[in-house]
């Protein structure tokens, strides 16, 4: 998968639009033992955030204290941020506001032992005047902070794998057996043949153990997509919007994996016609897109990745090497 240069959602609507003219073979699935074959990916965005020393005399000193920090934030008698320091110097769209990211320790009854994040602040030329809140562009319909924080985060991660936050992505659940475990998430596009391929590996391992009378913990599916290809763009929206509409988006997309261009809920014809497909697209289009920003801005290298957990406890995790290392993980 390659993600374009200015990635926009004018290019996957644009997808939309195309994609049904476009041709596919059907796919077939390879063994569980060789359908992962990593494809490369490419990032680039235009968010302007440059590193800059704790130390630079443009950064307004209010912003150097964790105190202050903490009363800006408002934090609570049980939460607390340490080691506050800003590190990224934001360019903004807005004439005379520049932001800052910073990064501090967060404590809380629900995180005593403390976890990183950062923090996207706003000030004037002057640095007398603070603006604390989200910035949303209306054309786009983007929080602007997320998607700095999103990119810094991807610039300092060791392995831009960590830099993402599967738990902020839509997906598609495929239900596991009675077993409460926390499920897996499998981020993939379905674009490259490798990628269906390994969609429908893992789909398939996981179906023959819950008719063998196991147990495997269920399967979270996180479709993103670069817009090269539009007939698989447009299934995963799709795909993604009937999951909302009727909790059957990893059907489709197995359907569409294995008939491709046949799929029969892809005709032309019947898009135009059908008020549930319309719907189901208008549904889709938004989370594909932003699950395709955020995998561009934390800037992965490869596909199909694996996460394990749920909420702030998921955590990146390298793919199993054999059937039956994919079967321990199911039946974990």
């Amino acid at each position: 998968m390659q993600f374009k240069p200015n990635y926009s959602r004018s290019l996957i609507t644009l997808t939309l639009a195309t994609f049904m003219a476009c041709g596919a073979g059907a796919a077939s699935a390879a063994g569980i033992n060789d359908f992962i074959q990593p494809n490369k990916v490419g990032a680039s965005s235009n968010i302007k955030a440059t590193e800059i020393s704790p130390d630079d005399k443009d950064i307004p000193a209010w912003l150097r204290s964790s105190d202050r920090l903490n009363a800006m934030m408002g934090a609570s008698a049980d939460a607390r941020l340490e080691n506050a320091k800003v590190i990224r110097k934001v360019e903004t769209a807005i004439p005379g506001l520049d932001g800052f990211v910073v990064q501090a320790d967060s404590f809380s009854t629900e995180n005593p032992e403390g976890r990183q994040e950062l923090f996207v602040f706003y000030t004037d030329k002057t640095r007398r005047y603070l603006v604390v809140g989200m910035m949303i562009d209306m054309e786009k319909d983007r929080d602007l902070n997320q998607m700095v924080e999103r990119y810094v985060r991807g610039e300092m991660a060791d392995n831009p794998a960590r830099a993402l936050r599967p738990q902020d992505m839509h997906g598609m659940m495929l239900k596991g057996g009675k077993s409460k475990t926390a499920p897996i998430s499998f981020v993939v596009d379905l674009g490259p043949e490798a990628g269906k391929s390994s969609f429908l590996s893992l789909v398939g391992l996981h179906q023959s153990l819950v008719k063998s009378g196991a147990n495997p913990r269920p399967i979270r599916f996180i479709p993103v997509s670069a817009g090269k290809d539009e007939l698989s763009t447009g299934a995963m929206a799709m795909a993604m919007g009937y999951e909302r509409l009727s909790g059957d988006g990893v059907e489709k997309l197995v359907e569409f994996s294995q008939r491709g261009r046949a799929t029969s809920w892809m005709e032309p014809t019947r898009i135009k016609k059908d008020e549930k497909l319309k719907r189901a697209i208008g549904t889709g289009i938004f989370q594909i897109d932003e699950n395709s920003t955020q995998a561009l801005l934390a800037r992965l290298s490869t596909l199909p990745l694996l996460y394990v957990g749920e909420g702030d406890k998921m955590k990146f995790t390298p793919l199993p090497g054999t059937q039956n290392e994919w079967k321990a993980l199911l039946l974990k």
